[in-house]
């Protein structure tokens, strides 16, 4: 992947983008655009309907399939930023949020559905809402980033001090990226929302994930894994507030789903943000809180941790690299709460008879119990259990369903 920077008056703001073989040019307002999609959606964008991860739960296998059908533009929804200040907060109210990534998608999907010019807008708007750097603020800190993504495309403001020329440069320049068939790319959230915990890493205070996008990613599954996983890596609460383009009604469940990952994330369509003062409400709800003192986070070893979908092959016990990645966010929590001791419950599908699966599931649990030992878990703070085919998450009538049962749980002992 080639990697570029902006012509000289965007390089001193601090923005940058990265573009795979084929940058896509600004496709959404031609009106080629449907009549090409018409003669090409059978053979393109079969190429990424047919590229679904199979992890994907039977609760959100009917969002996948349907995540490339035409989904219409939700009416009255600006195509245009709206003019709008910079949020002002009230007496007893300041910023809470320390860092803030704002995440836009600009894949096929977006193309496709029409939905891109809503999100590019809204984007730019937001922008202009975010309160200014010397608002009244809980912490000096002040961090803000940016990813537009379509495909392995990016189109980047890193996570550093607030700077919203950076910042509305990127939203201004934002167009569809990615490639199949010059329609726009693939929707891999996923990997976005993994990006988004690099650049957080390290990092202290209140975070907020602002998520603008039709809710319909490549693998929902792995998507709302990359949420949990970034959001019981910090020590500090992570907020995910998703804004809907268009009316998919999968779209919306899955973007529910994420926001609802952490216990301070909303959810709004994009027709609820159209004028001034609903855009500033939007930002209100990301940054705005009473001047008291922060409300200490959740204990990040109190929440339950599920390795989900693609840990364990069949009829193995062996982890993935998926599920280490996953246990090492739990080795982090127990270090901060050493009080905490967890049940390693182990299970599998229902292929093989109950005796088989029962000794099955222990050894699952014994793998990812000999792993938080060998990384510096006591091994008296671990029970392990295994269940066999009992108590299973998805149907194991299909494949899909049977690989999210072949899984390991972490829950606190209570």
């Amino acid at each position: 992947m080639a990697v570029w920077e902006m012509a000289s008056g965007l390089a001193h703001s601090g923005y940058f983008s990265t573009t795979g073989t084929q940058q896509a040019g600004t496709l959404w307002g031609s009106q080629r655009k449907l009549v090409s999609f018409r003669r090409h959606q059978q053979r393109g964008f079969r190429k990424m309907r047919n590229a679904r991860s199979i992890g994907i739960t039977l609760a959100l296998l009917a969002l996948t399939v349907s995540g490339c059908r035409t989904i219409s533009p939700v009416e009255d929804v600006p195509q245009a930023p709206v003019p709008v200040s910079a949020i002002q907060f009230e007496a007893g109210e300041w910023r809470v949020t320390d860092l803030v990534v704002v995440v836009t998608d600009a894949s096929g999907t977006m193309y496709v559905n029409e939905t891109f010019p809503a999100a590019k807008a809204l984007t730019e708007s937001f922008v202009q809402a975010m309160p200014a750097a010397d608002a009244p603020a809980r912490s000096p800190e002040y961090d803000a980033g940016a990813i537009g993504f379509g495909g392995s495309d990016r189109m980047t403001v890193p996570l550093e001090p607030f700077n919203r020329a950076a910042l509305a440069h990127q939203a201004s320049d934002l167009e569809i990226m990615g490639s199949v068939d010059g329609m726009g790319g693939t929707t891999p959230l996923h990997a976005v929302i993994d990006e988004a915990a690099v650049s957080l890493e390290g990092k202290m205070g209140r975070a907020a994930l602002v998520v603008i996008s039709d809710g319909l990613p490549d693998n929902p599954v792995a998507a709302l894994g990359a949420g949990e996983v970034l959001i019981a890596s910090r020590s500090s609460q992570t907020c995910i507030h998703a804004v809907q383009t268009g009316n998919s009604t999968d779209g919306q469940a899955f973007l529910k789903q994420l926001s609802e990952l952490s216990n301070c994330g909303s959810l709004r369509n994009a027709s609820e943000a159209t004028s001034a003062a609903e855009v500033q409400y939007l930002a209100r709800s990301v940054f705005a809180g009473l001047g008291t003192p922060a409300v200490a986070a959740p204990n990040p070893c109190r929440d339950r941790v599920r390795l989900s979908g693609i840990e364990f092959a069949f009829d193995r016990s062996t982890l993935s690299e998926k599920s280490k990645e996953v246990l090492s966010v739990a080795v982090r929590q127990l270090g901060e709460c050493p009080e905490i001791r967890l049940t390693v419950s182990g299970y599998t599908d229902s292929i093989g008879t109950a005796t088989y699966n029962n000794g099955l599931s222990f050894r699952r649990a014994d793998a990812a119990k000999d792993y938080l030992i060998a990384h510096g878990v006591k091994a008296s703070r671990l029970d392990a259990e295994g269940f066999g085919e009992s108590d299973p998450v998805a149907s194991n009538g299909t494949a899909v369903g049977r690989a999210e049962n072949r899984r390991v749980e972490l829950a606190p002992i209570d």
